[in-house]
């Protein structure tokens, strides 16, 4: 689908960037991202993909506002307290970009319809910072064929990564599975969270998935940001083939077995 006259008025500072041009914003119109959690990572990954002009943005959280969650979710308003963050999400954003078509889902992604969830998008990125939730979004993902970025943030660092990835030999990068032992050396769960680290983390996840959709290499690494100390570094990954040969033999497993709980349905 083309840019029409307004998208070209409005995408033109990023049209003129070398190397991007107008076939690669058309591209970046025409790719389907679902993002799940908007707390406060994925609230600020949200707004900088519609602001880039994703064409299509699903967004899955079956969570309500609290006030406690303002300070890192300056996507969100006072009023927007004890309604469903999905929902205000999506006003918000197309307040923001008529453009882009902005798709709430209120509900949790679980074992019984992650890969129903996922099936119509190019590429999913959970920012539910939730290890269950992670685990699912892998299994689904692997056994769907879908892309996928993972991200959390613990205090003053952050950690990101590309996995199940398309290589140029024709293999796929890792999957999340491959890489847990790798990534607990970034987990803090007990640390707080602070507003800016969130906010900058999030730039950094859409600038990697920007590029990534550009065909610039890199996505599918472990990368990682202490912010306290200004220090980048990333890690490259590795399948384990019999990880991922496991993980599709076995299919998707109970809410139980991933430790997960299961919430109620909201009521829209």
């Amino acid at each position: 689908m083309a840019l029409n006259e307004k998208e070209l008025l409005r995408y033109k500072h990023s049209i003129a960037v070398p190397g991007l041009g107008l076939s690669m914003q058309e591209k970046i119109k025409n790719t389907r991202i679902l993002v799940i959690g908007c707390g406060g990572l994925g609230a600020t990954v949200l707004q900088y993909l519609s602001a880039a002009g994703v064409g299509v943005i699903g967004i899955a959280d079956y969570g309500v506002l609290n006030e406690e969650d303002l300070s890192r979710t300056p996507l969100f308003q006072i009023q927007d307290i004890r309604k469903h963050k999905a929902k205000m999400a999506s006003s918000r954003m197309w307040a923001f970009n008529p453009f882009t078509k902005h798709y709430p889902f209120l509900i949790q992604v679980k074992p019984e319809n992650v890969q129903q969830v996922i099936r119509e998008f190019d590429l999913v990125i959970d920012c539910s910072q939730n290890e269950p939730t992670h685990l699912v979004v892998n299994d689904g993902c692997i056994l769907g064929g879908k892309p996928f970025v993972m991200a959390e943030v613990h205090n003053w660092t952050a950690w990101w990564a590309g996995f199940n990835i398309p290589q140029a030999n024709g293999d796929f990068s890792a999957s999340y599975r491959c890489v847990r032992k790798e990534v607990d050396e970034y987990r803090n769960f007990d640390a707080g969270a602070l507003p800016f680290t969130h906010g900058a983390a999030a730039t950094h996840i859409v600038n990697s998935v920007m590029r990534y959709l550009l065909e610039v290499p890199g996505l599918a690494n472990l990368h990682s940001f202490d912010f306290l100390h200004q220090q980048y570094k990333t890690t490259e990954t590795r399948a384990d083939a019999g990880v991922v040969a496991e993980t599709k033999e076995r299919g998707l497993l109970t809410a139980d077995e991933y430790g997960m709980t299961i919430e109620p349905d909201v009521e829209d």
